[in-house]
């Protein structure tokens, strides 16, 4: 989907947009509850994984309104069931990988200090302690469950007016905005302060062009970017690890995007 196929239209990106954070943050609703209030019931981190579905009901029931069912099925089909170049396929899952192996290498060869392999991606939102079922929670419910919304509907539509950029920091912006619940009941991110939080939203948006380039490449299939985000989730989300290696990923992610910027220019 790009410029010449469809003019531009702010209704169908408003409803993605509201649904998306509308079925997300009723999902999430009970967490921030419970977190913030004596109810007698406990987080569930079910719901928590499961809120990650909202930009993937979004895109269906907004591609379903603006393109009727003819759209649903070309929108699931492109998507989903075709499957892009294998290249894309590799450069999703060996760039963040080697994001995590260089920061490895960074602590074990300076600071003296090697983790534990059996430690890596382990996090308490998850509803298991297996690494291999916790990468694929993250592509399930996060890479599968956010990129149908956020790349695969939100992206596109800015693209028919936008630029590469400016429609990969608007859908990081709009991205931002719908975790604001998690905010108030996640402890990660609650712990973040300041500049964690602005070193947050740069990672954001820096992993907006990047998935956004990524999905250009793979002309728009979905598999590249679910499979990115479910992989940099893994390396970064984990509980057990030191906060260093999300940092030194981040750093890499922003180095990656900005060194994408300068070699493609993209009108």
């Amino acid at each position: 989907m790009n410029k010449k196929q469809g003019q531009f239209n702010y209704k169908r990106i408003t409803t993605f947009i509201i649904t998306a954070y509308t079925i997300s943050w009723l999902i999430w609703l009970p967490n921030l509850v419970s977190h913030n209030f004596n109810v007698g019931w406990s987080q569930s981190k079910l719901l928590h994984l499961t809120g990650g579905f909202g930009p993937l009901f979004a895109a269906i029931i907004s591609t379903k309104i603006y393109y009727k069912k003819k759209g649903l099925k070309e929108y699931l089909k492109h998507k989903f069931l075709k499957f892009s170049e294998s290249k894309w396929i590799l450069i999703a899952l060996l760039v963040p990988g080697g994001f995590f192996l260089f920061s490895y290498l960074i602590r074990g060869v300076i600071f003296g200090e090697w983790t534990d392999p059996t430690l890596i991606g382990i996090n308490s939102k998850v509803p298991f302690e297996n690494q291999f079922l916790i990468l694929l929670s993250w592509i399930f419910f996060y890479g599968i469950g956010e990129e149908s919304g956020w790349r695969g509907f939100l992206f596109p539509e800015l693209m028919k007016k936008f630029n590469l950029q400016t429609s990969a920091l608007y859908t990081a912006l709009i991205w931002a905005g719908w975790h604001l619940p998690i905010f108030f009941y996640d402890n990660n991110f609650l712990a973040m302060g300041i500049m964690g939080l602005l070193g947050w939203l740069v990672g954001l948006i820096f992993g907006s062009f990047i998935l956004g380039w990524l999905t250009l490449k793979a002309e728009w299939n979905l598999w590249p970017a679910i499979l990115w985000h479910a992989a940099f989730n893994f390396f970064t989300a984990g509980d057990k690890i030191t906060p260093l290696y999300p940092a030194l990923i981040t750093m890499m992610l922003i180095i990656f995007g900005l060194w994408l910027s300068r070699k493609y220019k993209f009108e």
